[in-house]
């Protein structure tokens, strides 16, 4: 026991060791309990007071919308809210109130209302998910039901599209074979007529050899001759002195000259112009001819004077002086007088003959130039218009050649069109729907198969190698042609007269220093002749005639415009196409439409805030402003692209039919919210009647005529452009395009139509089964046209119009199955039309533009309540102080408390945030 005594107090201390944090964890325990307390009494308050908050919501929007927004913004209602949360906090008004502020002891340091940003009920989120909520137990859940089983039928538009763009893209490719057709047959006809009319090949090969010929021998030598003389210095080789003998010598060698082919550059013609030459040179060197006429002048005036004196002795004689001496005078006189006229007649012919040979007017050079460039002329011409003939015969058939490639090519596209639209129409014969397009397929499918439309291709190969060998031949001949040359000029395409200057330039340098004789200039002329080059033409190809070939016979036959009487059928199909047009130019207006303009509503909008803009629908929809011509290529190829335009548009609008029946039910109550409380077009029209003001309410059971933009609300919600015109505009355009789609599904699909289009395109095309089909088109095309217009007037009238026609409800020619109002169990009126549309939109990803226009257009209906400033949720944060006991000793521990608990009180921090 002594051990024990060794430790005295040693206990105490132990036991006290322990017994300190017992305690001060027991007095922490108790404030920390309290503190937690406090938290839970502080969230509750602050839940009552949001919640007292959000009970101040507007009454009118809730009745007539369906909205829960509170009246005043948070910081509006910070004050109420505080004294909510305060009343809570306290326990205001529960009996022992100072009991219960005696257990927690709490006090309200700070208090503060927050906007929650975001929860303005403009905020697409916000609204989007009121409006479902309010829609899924208001909403009559069957018209959505009874929409989706329309749109389930609707399901194959695109199948429907694609094949009737494919059946219009087929008959233009038809066409635009019957275009080349034309064009290969104006060239063929061309072709023709020159192959028929090109000279034959034994006349040409004559015709070259011809020109050789007269080239090296008459031109050459009448070249040479002349610029052999140009160059003859003209000595005299004479020596006799009696001029009268050299005249006459010359008088008797320019007998021998001829002027005239072939004599003129013979060798006996050639050398005795040079006799010529030489005693007019003798004349010339003896006094010339001019002397010789004075000669006989002496000789004149000699036999005068003796004829005087004889007259003198006469009368001497009288006289009685009688000589009797001398020659007989009488004889004498005779003498001279023979003498002076055979001078006078020497003078006359040697100044003939030297006018004749050497004049300037005529003379043996120049004859013989006019010989070689007669030769030249006429050869030159006759091969260059053999060249022109064969040259343009060479560009025709290459034309016609490439014309006919051309041909080939349009037949092969038309062939790999029609197997597109064979393809789309089994996808739409797979669903029950291709009706007498299926019939229309399997005809032309036998055509391209096994009839005319196979045997045109093997005929057309057959007529392009025909004309590739005239091609040939031709351009072989135009080769040929060009080849025949002299000094390297070629005869049949160089001018004759730049021909004839060359080769008289050559002449002149050939005969340079050579003598002036017959003989060498016949050597000089086998160095000149050896410039000319001659081909022996030996063809390769034949010419190959082409009036009887079977395809240019067929397209003569095709391109035949004699028909019978078709006028009939041409105004008929005009004036549809023309009532079509009328249609859509009236659907294109926006007369007689609302006039209300959202810019000038008065407040602001809370669309712009979410930066919603407007948008319009594509004008091809309505456009179909095409010449109503169905005998015209251009007009139909215009009707048809206006047509495929607008039925493309239209369907690329409905591409998110499928996406609505897949999971598109949210859109749909959005949509039907929007249709049912807020106004349309046709809101006041049913099957052509007014309907009474108490029919045109709200889902709510509020009157929307009261509405500031009655009949252009859902409109503007739908495309979101301030005037009103222009919304319901766009509306009826799409409801045109997709209408004449559908219209124009049941023209093509239709027997009777189909038809009747077959009777009228033959009687406008005759012969020409190329060009059938889009003509046939442009008829069926015209009855969808006419059809649209009586639908789009149904539809403003508040009718429901059958979506996919059939006899009974295809209301104008050739039916007229229905009267006024479709009994078709499947229709769909402007209202439908509207919902799917607004449907298609929110899909589209335009969610928040929609939502943006619908609180646009409660704001407009409710200018009381700012809808920028109506928020659907608010957070308080506030700080709440709670009395503590054993924190506030343990915190005097601490140097100055810095343990944070010198009031002995402890602040906690609250933040929350509720909607509805």
């Amino acid at each position: 026991m002594k051990i024990f005594y060794k430790n005295n107090g040693a206990i105490s201390v132990f036991l006290s060791l322990i017994l300190l944090p017992v305690l001060v964890f027991g007095g922490m325990t108790v404030d920390a309990s309290r503190i937690y307390m406090s938290k839970v009494v502080i969230s509750d308050a602050g839940e009552m007071a949001m919640n007292a908050g959000l009970a101040q919501y507007n009454e009118k929007l809730h009745d007539e919308y369906g909205f829960l927004v509170m009246d005043q913004s948070p910081e509006d209602m910070e004050e109420d809210l505080e004294a909510f949360f305060n009343g809570s906090l306290n326990g205001t008004g529960i009996p022992d109130t100072e009991d219960y502020n005696k257990i927690l002891d709490l006090l309200t340091k700070s208090f503060d209302a927050i906007d929650v940003p975001g929860s303005e009920i403009y905020r697409t989120e916000v609204e989007k998910q009121q409006i479902l909520e309010y829609m899924k137990y208001r909403a009559p859940v069957c018209i959505a039901e009874l929409l989706t089983q329309k749109l389930d039928q609707l399901r194959d538009t695109k199948k429907m599209t694609e094949a009737m763009e494919a059946q219009m893209e087929f008959s233009e490719a038809m066409e635009e074979c019957q275009d080349e057709f034309e064009k290969a047959k104006e060239t063929l006809d061309a072709l023709d007529r020159i192959v028929t009319t090109f000279p034959d090949t034994a006349g040409i090969r004559k015709e070259l050899s011809d020109t050789e010929k007269d080239y090296k021998e008459v031109a050459a030598k009448c070249l040479l001759m002349r610029e052999a003389i140009q160059n003859y210095d003209h000595r005299s080789n004479h020596q006799s002195g009696d001029l009268k003998e050299m005249a006459e010598r010359f008088i008797d060698s320019a007998k021998k000259v001829s002027l005239s082919a072939p004599d003129i550059y013979q060798e006996k013609n050639f050398n005795s112009y040079i006799e010529c030459l030489d005693y007019k040179k003798a004349v010339e060197d003896l006094g010339g001819i001019q002397k010789l006429s004075e000669q006989g002048q002496d000789l004149e005036d000699e036999m005068d004077s003796e004829t005087g004196a004889d007259s003198e002795e006469g009368s001497d004689s009288e006289n009685g002086d009688v000589s009797g001496a001398g020659d007989n005078p009488s004889e004498n006189a005779a003498v001279s007088e023979e003498d002076r006229r055979e001078l006078e007649e020497i003078t006359e012919k040697y100044k003939a003959e030297t006018e004749r040979l050497m004049g300037n007017s005529a003379s043996y050079s120049n004859a013989l130039l006019e010989t070689a460039k007669q030769i030249v002329s006429a050869h030159s011409e006759k091969l260059q218009s053999y060249r022109s003939a064969a040259e343009t015969a060479a560009q025709t058939a290459k034309v016609a050649s490439r014309q006919l490639k051309e041909v080939e090519k349009k037949l092969k596209n038309a062939a790999d069109t029609f197997s597109k639209w064979d393809d789309k129409t089994e996808k739409l014969k797979a669903v029950g729907k291709a009706g007498q397009m299926e019939n229309n397929v399997k005809g032309y499918r036998d055509f391209f198969s096994n009839g005319e439309g196979k045997s045109n291709l093997q005929k057309l190969e057959k007529l392009m190698s025909k004309v590739e060998e005239d091609e040939k031949y031709f351009s072989e001949w135009k080769s040929v042609l060009k080849k025949e040359q002299f000094f390297r000029q070629s005869i049949a395409e160089v001018s004759y007269a730049s021909q004839l200057s060359t080769y008289m330039r050559e002449a002149k340098t050939a005969v340079s220093g050579a003598e002036v004789r017959y003989a060498s200039l016949e050597q000089v002329r086998k160095n000149y002749i050896a410039n000319y080059d001659h081909i022996e033409a030996s063809n390769s190809y034949s010419l190959r005639l082409i009036g009887n070939d079977p395809f240019y016979i067929k397209l003569q036959e095709y391109c035949n415009k004699e028909t019978e009487d078709s006028q009939q059928e041409q105004d008929e199909a005009n004036q549809r196409l023309e009532e079509g047009k009328a249609a859509s130019e009236e659907a294109n207006k926006e007369d007689a439409y609302p006039t209300y303009n959202w810019n000038q509503a008065g407040v602001k909008l809370p669309s712009a805030m979410a930066g919603a803009g407007g948008r319009d629908a594509d004008g091809k929809l309505t456009d179909l402003n095409a010449s109503s011509d169905v005998n015209n290529s251009s007009a139909r190829k215009g009707t048809i692209q206006k047509f495929k335009n607008s039925i493309s548009e239209a369907n690329s609008f409905l591409d998110k039919l499928e996406q609505i029946l897949k999971s598109g039910i949210e859109k749909l109550y959005i949509a039907e919210y929007a249709m049912q409380m807020f106004s349309y077009y046709t809101v006041d029209q049913e099957n052509g009647q007014t309907r009474p003001d108490s029919e045109i309410i709200s889902l709510s059971g509020y009157s929307l005529k009261e509405h500031e933009a009655y009949r252009a609300e859902c409109e503007y919600i739908l495309w979101g452009n301030p005037e009103s015109r222009k919304n319901v505009k766009n509306t009826v355009m799409v409801i045109f395009g997709i209408r004449l789609l559908f219209n124009s599904f049941f023209a093509f699909t239709d027997s009777e139509i189909d038809g009747t289009a077959k009777a009228a395109a033959t009687a406008i095309t005759g012969a020409a089964p190329y060009l059938k089909p889009i003509v046939e088109v442009v008829i069926k095309l015209g009855f969808a046209g006419v059809e649209t217009a009586s639908d789009i007037s149904k539809i403003r009238q508040g009718y429901g119009v059958a979506a996919i026609k059939n006899k009974n409800t295809w209301a104008t020619f050739p039916h007229f199955g229905s009267n006024t109002k479709d009994t078709e169990t499947f229709t769909l009126d402007y209202s439908e039309y509207m919902r799917i549309f607004l449907c298609i939109s929110l899909l589209g990803g335009n969610e928040a533009a929609v939502l943006g226009r619908i609180a646009d257009c409660i704001q407009v209906n409710t200018p009381d309540t700012d809808l920028l400033t109506s928020y659907t949720m608010l957070s308080i944060q506030a700080e709440v102080s709670s009395r503590t006991t054993f924190m506030r000793k343990i915190s005097e521990l601490g140097e100055g408390g810095a343990w944070g608990f010198p009031d002995d009180r402890y602040t906690i921090s609250y933040q929350s945030i509720l909607g509805y």
